[in-house]
């Protein structure tokens, strides 16, 4: 009764090791693949950026030179709006006009 349950148990704990090892590869090459994957990625991303910098420049160095100057003026005018500029001071949140009501 001893040898079966012997042999049981060490049939039990070879398929357990062999499931374990056989895990243990596929996760490897799994995480290998996602890393290649997520490389190049980045890598793509970082191609498409400098692409569209180049169309950019390419695409200025075809204008005259008026457009260009205008283009300037147009970029210092503009360069300091941002998202508070249209923001109310602290006071006129703190007290808001009353507004009339519909009554």
């Amino acid at each position: 009764m001893v040898r079966v349950i012997r042999r049981v148990l060490l049939v039990f704990a070879l398929l357990i090791a062999a499931h374990h090892v056989l895990i243990a590869q596929t996760d490897g090459s799994a995480g290998s693949k996602q890393k290649k994957a997520e490389k190049a990625k980045v890598e793509q991303a970082k191609r498409q950026a400098k692409a569209e910098e180049l169309g950019r420049k390419r695409h200025t160095k075809l204008q005259s030179k008026d457009v260009k100057k205008r283009w300037k003026r147009n970029n210092r005018r503009y360069r300091h709006i941002d998202s508070y500029d249209n923001r109310s001071t602290f006071w006129r949140r703190l007290f808001p006009k009353k507004r009339p009501s519909s009554n």
